[in-house]
């Protein structure tokens, strides 16, 4: 063997480094996934809205829905956060199954989820070795598993040729010590080769192969959950039987991410041995072959993650319940309360009849909205809420808050407004029943003609198949409005040059004006104060608005 006999034993070397190296950050990773489950910081790459937005699009197509929460309602309602709060995901296919059920909702009970959730709060050990394999996938923007598993494209031919110019410096190395010139020529020859054909092959082909290494990953995650006792044990094995051999090479197709010793050692081999392009054309034929199988496979991690995920959220707080579906009436709660708030105040809700709320800014008219309706969609999409006990009927879950002056196409505020109530009119075209929420009715236009728009709005929905809640501070609308809905109100007081509220809601219309001694609390000069008071009081006098009086005086 000369001089070369340490090439073999150099190889079997660089293997059990591998080995050791994998199975120590194994160790490591176990610890400190065992450690974030009791709330310990644990950093973990988030995906991007972008990416959960593409792949939420994707699965609408390929999967029944029965109503999506469009985009003004996830910002109005700050759903993006919500859904931060309850991903505890390891990977991106289980952060997309989140987001998709969070938007694509189903009305139809997900009992195999809770029934998840259920076997994981009993089996730590089998959930954190489920995390493990799961973090180990890890996070990748627009992976595209879906869209390769949806589209494969066509069968390739060229897979052996590859297998063979991967074998090659191997083979070489067992030659050596009987044909040394050729077995070394042999050996640099097809070192090179693979490597300049790896880098240009990667040059043209990166994204593809990034993606299909994702996939390929996400296969060999799926092969090693087959071998633990879990729920849907026979599924998977099932599902990932024609992906086995996915795991022979996926150990090496890890997406950097700077927090492993390996990696350096994996971005030489995959260039060295042809590895993405192996993979690339391993997977794609597999999954043309067995594309149910590949979408079931997916399915089944993704649920796995939702259910550990909602498991350790609800962790958190101290008040959460399964809620019950009715097949009609409205909305019933007791104790409710607003996922994003510190220290929140429960409310119950009862909104089985058109509702509009009233009361002073900051007294707790849009918080109550946004807690209605942010807990409708998480009952029907994710199977909980947060409050004592929540009641309802399935349906479309739509609002209008937050809205803003269009630049883009030059519309204004109250045009803006108005084409997300049009939507709203528009919806009502699905079958279902729906929800409305609408915050401040038309506040982009003058009182006259918010009045008189509001009213004919409220009439209109009255008389179809939903509920709307409606917040207010128009106590003409509000007054005009009875005849067809409820009236509530939240209220504040006026103590020691201070407004306190309670944040409870109450019924009837609000009685307390407290804008003017909201602008005490605030130190505004006494005049501006004084004035505005005596002005008010001549309204409610005489149903005119004038300032003559005041400047003559």
């Amino acid at each position: 063997m000369g001089n070369l006999g340490w090439l073999p034993v150099g190889l079997i070397g660089l293997v059990m480094v591998i080995v050791l190296t994998n199975y120590m950050s194994m160790i490591r990773l176990r610890k400190k996934l065992a450690k974030a489950w009791d709330g310990e910081r644990f950093f973990i790459k988030k995906d991007t809205e972008e990416s959960l937005v593409d792949g939420m699009l994707l699965a609408s197509t390929l999967q029944p829905t029965d109503s999506q929460v469009d985009d003004q309602t996830w910002y109005d309602l700050a759903l993006h956060k919500v859904f931060d709060q309850l991903n505890y995901t390891q990977s991106s296919i289980g952060a997309e199954a989140l987001y998709q059920k969070m938007r694509l909702l189903r009305f139809q009970p997900d009992d195999s989820l809770r029934e998840l959730e259920e076997f994981f709060e009993r089996q730590p050990d089998l959930r954190l070795r489920v995390q493990v394999i799961m973090n180990q996938l890890g996070k990748k923007n627009h992976n595209m598993a879906r869209s390769i598993v949806a589209n494969p494209g066509r069968h390739y031919s060229y897979l052996y040729l590859y297998i063979f110019l991967a074998c090659l410096p191997v083979l070489s190395l067992f030659f050596l010590p009987f044909y040394r010139i050729p077995a070394l020529t042999v050996l640099f020859t097809s070192m090179c080769f693979n490597i300049i054909f790896s880098i240009v092959r990667n040059g043209f082909n990166k994204i593809r192969l990034d993606q299909v290494s994702y996939l390929v990953r996400l296969f060999a995650s799926a092969e090693k959950l087959s071998r633990l006792a879990l729920p849907e044990q026979e599924a998977l094995k099932q599902a990932t039987q024609p992906f086995k051999k996915a795991g022979v090479i996926s150990g090496v197709l890890q997406t950097p991410t700077g927090s492993s010793e390996m990696e350096i050692i994996m971005i030489y081999l995959n260039l060295l041995f042809l590895i993405p392009q192996i993979a690339q054309v391993y997977i794609y034929n597999q999954v043309k072959s067995y594309q149910k199988e590949a979408q079931e496979t997916i399915n089944l991690l993704g649920e796995m993650e939702v259910a550990i995920s909602l498991l350790r959220h609800k962790r958190d707080f101290e008040l959460i319940c399964q809620p019950h579906f009715s097949k009609e009436g409205g909305i019933r709660g007791k104790s409710l309360y607003h996922p994003l708030i510190a220290n929140p105040v429960v409310n119950d809700v009862s909104f089985e009849k058109n509702m509009v709320i009233s009361g002073d800014n900051a007294s707790g008219k849009s918080t109550y909205l946004k807690m209605v309706a942010i807990n409708c969609i998480l009952a029907q999409g994710l199977g909980f809420a947060y409050g004592e006990s929540f009641e309802l009927p399935y349906g479309h879950v739509m609002t209008s808050m937050d809205v803003s002056d269009d630049i883009e196409v030059g519309d204004s505020y109250f045009i803006t407004e108005s084409k997300t109530i049009l939507r709203m009119i528009e919806s009502l075209e699905k079958s279902g029943f729906h929800y409305f929420f609408i915050d401040e009715l038309f506040k982009g236009t003058n009182t006259i003609e918010r009045i008189g728009s509001g009213l004919g709005i409220v009439r209109w929905l009255s008389r179809h198949d939903c509920l709307y809640m409606i917040s207010s501070h128009d106590i003409e609308l509000v007054a005009a409005s009875g005849a067809v809905n409820d009236n509530y109100h939240f209220d504040s007081r006026y103590v020691d040059g201070e407004i306190v509220f309670d944040y409870q809601i109450k019924q009837g219309a609000a009685v307390t004006k407290n804008a003017v001694n909201t602008l005490k609390s605030l130190h505004f000069p006494s005049e501006i104060t004084q004035t505005s008071q005596e002005l008010i009081r001549q309204y409610e006098e005489t149903g005119k608005w004038s300032l003559n009086t005041i400047i003559e005086s």
